[in-house]
C-alpha cells in the first residue's frame, strides 16, 4: 500500500501543477507566519469569485497557482493587518514579488517576460502613487493638528486633482502609441474617464480579444452604462416617491413580449421590483435567498427583474444559469432606471397589491427581507 501511495501523491501532484498556467511567488520583508488572502473574479466560462488562503512563512516566503484563462485583477490582503493591494493575474504567465508589502511602490516584480515589461511601465507611475502617499499623509497630519476636516478635504483634493492630470498624460501617451500592447489594457483606468472609451475603440483587435478580453469587458460595461445613464437622465425624470403609485413601464420579457408593470396591480399580491445586472456578483449572489421567499410566499408575492445596462445574450444566459422562476424583462436605455432612481445594484421596490411604492432598498439587506415577512405573515 505504502508503494502504491508513493506513485500516486507525486502523479496527483504533477497533475495538479500541470493544470496550473499561472504562478504567483515572492517574499515579504514585512510579512511572517501569516497568511495572504487572495481574492479575484473568473468571468469565464462563467463568473464566480474565488478566494485563496495562502501561507506566508517565517522569512516571508509565499507560493499561490491557478488556471486562468483570461486576466484579472486580484486583491491581496494580509491577514494580519488587514493592508490590501492588487495585482493583475495573467494566464501562461509567472510573477515574482519583492519587497515590503506595507510598500507596495517600492516593490520589486519580476518573473516572466510580461512582468518585467509590465514593472518597467509601473515604474513611470510610481513617481504619482508616491505623490498621492505625500498627499494622505499631510492630510491626516492636518485633521490630527486640528484643521477642519472640510478645508483638509479641499486642500487633498485639490492636490490630487493636479497629480492625476500629470499622471494621465503619462499613461494617455502609452496607450497613443501602444494600441497594439496588451499592457495597455493595463492603463485603461489610468486616465480621464471620458478617455477610457476611445482608448478601449483604439486597441487592436490582438489586444481587444485577447487575454484580457474579459477585463476590458468588464470596463467598457461600466463605462457604456455611464453613458447611457446620462442619455436616460437627459431624456427622462425621477418619479418614484414612497406612498405614490409606482411609475408604469412596458418592457420586453425574455421572450420578446411585451411586458406591462401595472398588469400585475389589483391581483391581490405584493409586488417587488428587482433592478439587477448579470456584470452584478451581489444580485447574482441574492437570487437564492430570492428564491426561497418566492417559493414560501408564492401565493401572496411577485417578483419582476429587470436587466439594466446589460447586454441582452448575456442577461439571458444569466437568467438560465440562475434557473430564475419570476418574470424576467430587459431595461434597453436605462430611462426606467433613471425614472425610479436606480443609483446602485440590487435595487429592491416593494410595491403594494394596488401598486403603491411602500419602500426601497439598496444592496442586498436584512431589511427587505424582514419587510417581506411582515408584510406577508400578516396579509
Amino acid at each position: 500500500m505504502k508503494t502504491v501511495v508513493s506513485v500516486i501523491l507525486p502523479l496527483a501532484m504533477a497533475l495538479n501543477l500541470s493544470a496550473q498556467n499561472f504562478t504567483f511567488r515572492g517574499q515579504f520583508a514585512d510579512v511572517a507566519n501569516d497568511t495572504l488572502s487572495i481574492s479575484y473574479v473568473v468571468c469565464e466560462p462563467e463568473k464566480r469569485v474565488v478566494n485563496a488562503a495562502v501561507p506566508v512563512d517565517a522569512e516571508g516566503l509565499f507560493t499561490y497557482g491557478c488556471s486562468l484563462e483570461q486576466a484579472c485583477q486580484a486583491s491581496l490582503v494580509v491577514r494580519s493587518t488587514g493592508r490590501e493591494e492588487f495585482l493583475f493575474f495573467v494566464p501562461g504567465e509567472r510573477a515574482e514579488v519583492e519587497g515590503l508589502f506595507a510598500s507596495a511602490s517600492d516593490w520589486r516584480i519580476g518573473g516572466s517576460a510580461f512582468y518585467q515589461r509590465f514593472d518597467s511601465l509601473r515604474q513611470q507611475l510610481v513617481p504619482f502613487y508616491r505623490e498621492f502617499d505625500a498627499v494622505r499623509a499631510r492630510y491626516e497630519r492636518d485633521v490630527a493638528g486640528g484643521l477642519d476636516r472640510k478645508e483638509a478635504d479641499s486642500i487633498r483634493g485639490a492636490a490630487n486633482r493636479a497629480i492625476n492630470r500629470r499622471l494621465w498624460e503619462v499613461a494617455g501617451r502609452y496607450l497613443g502609441s501602444h494600441t497594439d500592447d496588451e499592457l495597455s489594457a493595463v492603463l485603461l483606468l489610468n486616465q480621464d474617464y471620458t478617455e477610457i472609451m476611445p482608448a478601449i475603440r483604439r486597441l487592436s483587435p490582438e489586444v481587444r480579444n485577447g487575454r484580457f478580453r474579459s477585463y476590458i469587458d468588464g470596463i467598457e460595461s461600466i463605462f457604456s452604462r455611464v453613458a447611457r445613464e446620462q442619455q436616460a437622465a437627459a431624456a427622462a425624470r425621477l418619479e418614484l416617491e414612497e406612498g405614490r403609485p409606482a411609475p408604469d413601464f412596458i418592457l420586453k420579457d425574455i421572450n420578446g413580449e411585451e411586458f406591462r408593470l401595472s398588469a400585475l396591480f389589483g391581483r391581490g399580491k405584493y409586488v417587488v421590483v428587482d433592478f439587477w445586472g448579470s456584470w452584478c456578483s451581489w444580485c447574482i449572489k441574492g437570487f437564492p435567498a430570492m428564491e426561497e421567499y418566492y417559493r414560501r410566499y408564492g401565493e401572496r408575492l411577485e417578483i419582476v427583474g429587470v436587466a439594466c445596462q446589460d447586454r441582452e445574450e448575456r442577461w439571458k444566459a444569466a437568467v438560465r444559469r440562475s434557473n430564475i422562476p419570476w418574470l424576467q424583462v430587459f431595461s434597453p436605455d436605462g430611462r426606467t432606471e433613471v425614472r425610479y432612481g436606480v443609483k446602485a445594484y440590487p435595487f429592491k421596490v416593494v410595491l403594494s397589491p394596488e401598486g403603491r411604492v411602500l419602500k426601497c432598498f439598496n444592496g442586498e439587506t436584512e431589511a427587505f427581507y424582514k419587510m417581506l415577512d411582515r408584510l406577508l405573515r400578516q396579509d
